[in-house]
């Protein structure tokens, strides 16, 4: 057993954190989260290392879709007398054997469906401190791409879904300085920056080690980042090139240089001298049988087509197309059909629709990540061609109502095609969508579409049911990502970050309601379908020229996709389960710090009839769904969104409960005949500026079988969390519809004698997410 002294290593982590919390009375932890978090507290004791458990987690890992969980579960198991005494440092040698432990349970712990993201993190940053340490630069550079990849794959470490303490800031270690990846964790950076800076530090650390796969991989993370925000500087295409001609397995090798050469092509670098020798090497490889044939005639088009070879380029792609088709799986048939679709202008529509279909074809049998480079295929696949069908079939629509129709159904195949692959196919079953004729009057379904060259906007009303789905002329003095930049300043500033909201909120309203205005009528209703980063903004705070919040003019909504939404009926006399928690939490998915005032608003939720929970767990929750049925679940405790459902979350009294097991607990109230209708999550928090988190927020309510859901898209202080709450309540059992009674509280806040919370960093914090009425 290898003994370790943790005393000095303490001393090494301050710069990566601070000393945690204690655990919670009564909390066990496994000695992986004493070991490996990034903030071990200073406490001077020799470690056992359980022996084995690293070597097996690591060939459970290898094992499959379930090897991740099957390695999280060896590393999570309790281990005796993991501390004995000791006086001496470790030696490099020891070191390197807890910074080993600590990459496995960090790369279990991202992998894993029972995993948490910001906990990997932190075992991640930590691996990567101790390799340092050793001075093993290999094993470095694997910790730090796995913690880039965690960071990809949730929230900052150890932040992600916790509600503030009244007058509190940010907790002690967020955003600390890593192992000389600052940036990666500096809180100053939009999340996107930090991610940047996340895999800038991989690629440095893995050119250092001299590991051509991981240089590779991580230049490839990198430019898709920085190409996304249009950066100028992307010389470390040219250096991932090089490295993945050096990858020793040929077949990674050969996908590794054609992710790069298409994104430097993206990049617009496809005429540059090094785009040109790596094509020729992948010619070389292509005539040895290793790479593929559409794929060089793609590449060959692009370089013909940035140079002005028009008539080259054509057939180049068209070669590409046929024999892409000619393959079992064709699932790159889209992107070379895109690629004909600009080298033929004039067939440019016709290419279009036909990589939709081609699309269509193969997206039921795509993996869902790609297994080499654990990239989205819905963002690098799915998204460019649903995006370019809408624009091409709306470029062509004019005012026909049936090709408006048609640009809609494809709008809506997309959001749901979007919400199923964030949340997992598998968890979320489509339902016929909402249709203008299920509109009444004064309701509003608008459907926001952003677009590379310009924003359209579809909307159909209650008023006028038979007309089905209209069209607002296009705007295109704005773009997709205009409007992200204008929304990411929005959110970042009312949730707490800078005071300057009102400019991002009087363009936003100009571009996505101002066209609408005149169709609004008070006590009418406008349910959104948000489109991207539009998911991540409260619609509440938008403002009008005349410094009117668009909630005083109107009852909001919004739905992530009409195929899992529905009106709803109004619920007369609500049937109330109130759980809380309030104690201090420090669990395998993460910690999370006691939560002032939660009991007092489950009582004041729950109120004279209904059920309360205190210091909930999940047999008790369980027990009170089963023993009477519910309208409305209120849940004040941390919830957190990590992308597929089973990483999401509520945290109960020394455990976690998933999205996944809080549907089978309500699916026994439903089967006592009510179905719920509201579920509160008071205390949760998407990441501030990631519409993917958002995404998961809105697939909570999906996912939990609930009608609707009412939760905050950023942390609010308790006080101001109890203010609202209390007077939605107050309104919803008045009788009227839930969004109306969000909206009442809204303004009793806004407007209310005192000014105490007038900041729309409160009361628009919240929103109301699927059924209305």
């Amino acid at each position: 057993m290898a003994i370790l002294h943790i005393g000095v290593m303490a001393v090494a982590l301050g710069s990566a954190g601070v000393p945690a919390p204690a655990p919670s009375p009564g909390t066990a932890l496994p000695p992986v989260i004493a070991l490996c978090e990034a903030a071990a507290p200073a406490t001077p004791a020799t470690v056992a290392l359980p022996p084995g458990q690293s070597d097996k987690a690591r060939a459970l890992l290898r094992g499959g879709e379930d090897g991740a969980d099957a390695a999280l579960a060896v590393l999570l198991a309790p281990v005796a007398s993991p501390l004995a005494d000791a006086s001496t440092d470790p030696a490099p040698a020891d070191i390197r054997q807890l910074a080993e432990y600590c990459l496995v349970a960090g790369e279990a712990m991202r992998r894993a469906r029972s995993g948490s993201q910001s906990r990997a993190q932190d075992f991640l940053r930590t691996a990567l401190v101790l390799a340092d340490r050793a001075g093993d630069a290999p094993l470095a550079a694997r910790a730090a791409w796995e913690a880039a990849l965690a960071q990809a794959g949730g929230a900052p470490p150890s932040t992600s879904g916790v509600r503030r303490r009244s007058g509190t800031t940010a907790r002690p270690g967020e955003g600390e300085a890593v192992a000389g990846c600052a940036a990666a964790a500096a809180p100053a950076l939009t999340a996107g920056r930090r991610l940047e800076a996340a895999f800038a530090c991989a690629l440095g650390r893995a050119a250092l080690a001299g590991d051509a796969r991981l240089t590779a991989l991580s230049a490839l993370r990198l430019g898709r980042l920085q190409n996304a925000r249009k950066a100028g500087d992307m010389a470390h295409l040219s250096q991932g090139l090089d490295a993945a001609s050096r990858v020793a397995d040929r077949s990674e090798s050969a996908a590794l240089q054609r992710a790069l050469l298409m994104l430097a092509c993206d990049a617009g670098q496809c005429p540059t001298d090094f785009v040109g020798g790596a094509v020729a090497r992948y010619a070389d490889m292509v005539a040895a049988g290793v790479g593929d044939a559409a794929t060089l005639a793609a590449l060959q088009g692009r370089i013909a087509l940035a140079q002005d070879d028009a008539g080259n380029a054509r057939a180049l792609l068209r070669r590409a197309v046929f024999l892409e088709s000619q393959k079992p799986l064709p699932q790159n048939l889209p992107q070379y059909l895109l690629l004909l679709a600009d080298a033929e202008p004039g067939r440019a529509s016709a290419h279009v629709l036909a990589a939709y279909r081609a699309l269509e074809r193969v997206r039921s049998v795509l993996m869902p990540v790609d297994p080499l480079t654990e990239e989205s295929r819905f963002d690098l696949v799915v998204r460019p061609v649903f995006e370019r069908a809408i624009g091409t079939t709306l470029t062509n629509a004019g005012d026909d109502a049936a090709t408006l129709g048609q640009a809609q159904r494809i709008a809506e195949a997309y959001r749901s095609a979007e919400l199923q692959n964030a949340l997992g196919a598998e968890c979320v079953p489509l339902r016929n969508p909402v249709t203008s004729a299920d509109l009444q009057p004064g309701e509003i379904l608008l459907y926001p579409l952003l677009l590379e060259d310009r924003v359209e906007l579809l909307y159909a009303t209650g008023d006028d049911k038979g007309l089905g789905y209209r069209r607002m002329p296009p705007d295109r003095s704005i773009n997709r990502a205009t409007i992200a930049a204008l929304a990411q300043a929005m959110t970042t500033s009312l949730s707490g970050e800078s005071d300057d909201w009102e400019a991002a909120s009087r363009a936003l309203h100009a571009v996505l309601i101002a066209p609408i205005a005149d169709r609004l009528r008070p006590g009418g209703t406008l349910v959104i379908v948000p489109d991207g980063p539009l998911r991540q903004i409260s619609f509440a705070a938008l403002m009008d020229a005349q410094g009117t919040f668009l909630m005083e003019q109107v009852q909001l909504a919004v739905v992530p996709a009409l195929s899992f939404a529905a009106p709803g009926t109004r619920d007369s006399d609500p049937s109330i389960i109130a759980a809380s928690l309030e104690k201090e939490m420090d669990l395998p998915v993460g910690r999370f710090s006691r939560l002032e005032g939660t009991a007092a608003e489950a009582r004041m939720a729950a109120g004279r009839d209904g059920v309360l929970l205190a210091d909930f767990n999940r047999a008790s929750l369980a027990g009170a769904l089963a023993r009477r049925p519910a309208s409305v679940l209120h849940l004040a405790t941390h919830a957190a969104f990590n992308g597929r459902t089973a990483r999401s979350f509520i945290v109960a009294n020394n455990e976690a409960i998933t999205l996944p097991e809080l549907r089978a607990m309500l699916s026994a109230n439903q089967l006592r005949g009510e179905a719920l209708q509201l579920l509160v999550l008071s205390a949760c928090e998407t990441a501030v500026g990631d519409d993917d988190q958002a995404m998961g927020l809105a697939g909570a309510a999906v996912e939990a079988g609930a009608a609707s859901a009412l939760a905050s898209l950023w942390e609010v202080n308790d006080a101001g969390t109890a203010a609202l709450m209390e007077a939605f309540y107050t309104h919803y059992r008045a009788g009227v519809g839930r969004a109306r009674a969000l909206q009442l509280a809204q303004i009793d806040l806004a407007r209310g004698a005192d000014g105490q919370w007038a900041d729309p960093g409160i009361w628009s914090a919240f929103t109301m997410v699927g059924s209305w009425r």
